[in-house]
């Protein structure tokens, strides 16, 4: 059972003391926003970041997924419609939640990229890609070796669906190594996913 944390009307999702001006968020944590709109290639596959991920997105990102602060999911899914629309990423066959395991899911107890890309699918009319799971239970990327991330994400990925020649957007709330980005396009490529563009609301990568 999600733990819905209803604000005070108007009132800023982030601070809870100013009034709301874009995003559900006042001016004054909007100016702490770092605007990125950086494109850059992994492996040859296009990825797409909104924001920097500076020291509030990091407060911002934290308080949604470990505080349960679930009113940001509409803050960052309005964020990405904005920006796919501005970059014209609207023409994909699927969309994809970056999925988490299992534990992880009951653990947090609820699932905070999907309640993001429910939000995007409805609103641009793009149907989601249920079908692909997380069943892996891996360790934090972080805390390992670049020969230990290569193995934690071996096998983690499952798709059951035909997916020949689809164009898939794949979103997610943060990209630091980039290493699951690949491993999850790589897992849909060998379904032979015609292109798959992934789309992060922040990235440590800058211009």
């Amino acid at each position: 059972m999600i733990d819905l944390l209803f604000l005070d009307k108007g009132i800023c999702y982030a601070c809870q003391r100013e009034e709301i001006v874009k995003y559900n968020l006042c001016q004054s944590c909007l100016d702490k926003l770092d605007y990125l709109a950086n494109e850059f290639k992994v492996s040859g596959n296009t990825c797409y970041s909104i924001y920097f991920y500076n020291d509030f997105m990091k407060k911002l990102i934290g308080s949604y997924k470990f505080n349960r602060n679930t009113s940001l999911a509409d803050t960052f899914a309005r964020m990405a419609v904005d920006f796919i629309r501005e970059k014209s990423l609207t023409n994909f066959d699927y969309i994809l939640a970056s999925p988490s395991s299992r534990k992880t899911l009951n653990h947090r107890g609820f699932d905070h990229i999907g309640l993001i890309v429910d939000y995007i699918s409805r609103e641009l009319n793009i149907e989601k890609l249920d079908d692909f799971k997380k069943i892996k239970n891996t360790r934090a990327q972080h805390t390992l070796t670049k020969e230990e991330r290569i193995d934690n994400l071996s096998g983690a990925f499952s798709l059951d669906r035909d997916i020949e020649g689809a164009r898939i957007l794949l979103v997610d709330d943060l990209i630091t190594t980039a290493n699951t980005v690949l491993e999850i396009i790589r897992e849909l490529k060998k379904r032979k996913a015609s292109e798959v563009v992934s789309l992060a609301i922040a990235s440590e990568r800058g211009n």
